[in-house]
């Protein structure tokens, strides 16, 4: 008996001495409103011990996993209302520390179990129709041919969903591409909803440490087509420029933004966010508003579809790009939703 308290008292002593794991939350502040989505900074320390992982919860549900980094950034969407905001890290001995807030969302929040509203991005009206977890559909297409994806067409590709980790609903889908110059497309169609002219994207992304080296571009779509006419609604992340690029599918090129766009951090998710547009009457499509991690940016440029006598149909889609370097690596999607309306 003796010996078991002597035990459970040495017990005691080490978790009164273990690293204790201090969590400081930037914005938002405590009771404080704001819309949805909206942007939360916080940074963790402990006692010389490395900080190893994130979670944020909102009302109890994970809304953002994050890894190795002392400091996050994370774009958090939520319906009207108060919500409790829990903000947890641990380090690399398994004590965690969190900080418990309440935040009221005042405007925003999509419905259907998207983004939306907030930071220059409407509201989907209640008629908006809604694909939510794009990344778990079955029925994927993609492509590393020069004809397809342009490119080389050197090295591997491929794409394997329903991964847990990493992960921010416990089911991303992962993509690969390798190879000099090698492009791979990866993109799913919804179908034909010819009178939706209003197209809000909204997903998160996560690149491995190979890509901060490796990526030429990483390239996000939105397409229409309609009567034959092509609207390719693409955008990219140019490394080499370190630009947001728009798409003008008429002379099929890359126009650079004055949107600055450096490379993705790694080992942690990135929220991106698109509003765009298309005119069917005059075969138009128009970049409106970009948000990537809470910070959104205003474009309002527009470009004109080209007839390739395509089949009606509409989606979104995903290119890897590789550099020089020819070598390979991943990206990740999740939560990825689409309301168009």
């Amino acid at each position: 008996m003796k010996h078991l308290f002597l035990l459970a008292a040495a017990c005691l002593g080490l978790s009164m001495t273990a690293a204790a794991v201090n969590v400081t939350v930037t914005a938002p502040g405590n009771n404080q409103q704001v819309g949805s989505p909206f942007t939360l900074t916080a940074n963790a320390s402990s006692n010389g011990h490395q900080i190893v992982g994130w979670h944020v919860y909102l009302d109890g549900n994970n809304v953002y996993t994050g890894g190795t980094t002392n400091s996050i950034t994370a774009s958090i969407s939520g319906g009207q209302g108060n919500h409790q905001l829990v903000t947890r890290a641990w380090d690399n001995t398994g004590a965690y520390g969190d900080v418990t807030q309440t935040v009221v969302i005042t405007s925003g929040g999509g419905g259907g179990g998207g983004g939306g509203g907030g930071n220059g991005l409407p509201t989907p009206p209640s008629n908006a129709i809604w694909f939510n977890n794009i990344q778990n559909r079955g029925n994927w297409s993609y492509c590393h041919d020069p004809g397809c994806a342009g490119g080389s067409g050197q090295g591997s590709y491929w794409m394997a969903q329903h991964q847990g980790s990493p992960s921010r609903s416990g089911s991303s889908s992962e993509f690969y591409n390798s190879g000099v110059w090698a492009n791979a497309l990866y993109w799913q169609k919804v179908g034909a909803y010819d009178n939706a002219h209003n197209l809000l994207w909204d997903f998160w992304i996560y690149v491995d440490s190979n890509s901060q080296n490796a990526t030429q571009a990483l390239e996000f779509d939105s397409f229409q087509f309609v009567g034959g006419y092509n609207y390719m609604i693409g955008s990219q992340c140019d490394y080499g420029s370190g630009t947001w690029d728009t798409w003008n599918e008429t002379s099929g090129h890359w126009i650079h933004s004055n949107v600055a766009c450096h490379k993705f951090s790694v080992n942690g998710w990135h929220h991106i966010q698109w509003y765009v547009t298309t005119n069917t009457s005059n075969h138009t499509y128009t970049y409106h508003t970009l948000v990537v991690d809470g910070q959104p940016y205003t474009f309002n440029v527009t470009y004109s579809a080209k007839n390739l006598h395509w089949g009606d149909n509409l989606g979104v889609q995903w290119q890897l790009d590789v550099n020089a370097s020819g070598e390979g690596y991943h990206e990740w999607i999740d939560d990825v939703s689409l309301a168009i309306w």
